[in-house]
């Protein structure tokens, strides 16, 4: 029986707690105000750190931009010499060096001005070189086609 009684007690309605009322209005408006402040404050130093990063975001942009224009890209040539008739993928290099036509192990010199290519062996003995007229000169988005279906 006491059990139930336990129970009962455990199950019934407890005395509930007494709302606390804050003691009066104008200590609660001073804070507000303070809160507010402390916002505006971090959101002036949120969109001053914004300007930075955006600051950043459109240099890095624009050095890549800069380094992709003014970096040297691949053509797509088709040259030939005694009526043998090739194309190939060139790259003419950073300022001349380093040039390279991605189907041959030979080394190239091209004047596309004049529209001759140069094949040689080894670039010191002008003997080992060979002399191709280039008949058509096609851009970057052939030469990737090029690549990748090749």
């Amino acid at each position: 029986m006491t059990n139930k009684i336990k129970k009962q007690s455990l199950l019934g309605k407890t005395p509930q707690r007494k709302k606390t009322q804050p003691v009066s209005n104008k200590r609660k408006a001073p804070a507000t105000t303070t809160q507010t402040a402390a916002e505006q404050s971090n959101s002036a130093n949120t969109t001053v750190q914004a300007k930075p990063k955006s600051r950043t975001l459109v240099i890095t942009l624009a050095i890549l931009l800069l380094g992709f224009l003014i970096t040297p890209k691949p053509q797509l040539i088709t040259y030939q010499k005694l009526g043998l008739v090739t194309q190939s993928v060139y790259w003419p290099g950073i300022f001349g060096y380093g040039a390279n036509l991605f189907d041959s192990s030979l080394e190239p010199r091209a004047d596309l001005e004049r529209n001759t290519l140069y094949l040689c062996q080894n670039l010191k003995q002008p003997e080992s070189c060979q002399k191709y007229r280039i008949t058509e000169q096609k851009g970057v988005f052939s030469a990737i086609k090029k690549l990748i279906l090749d």
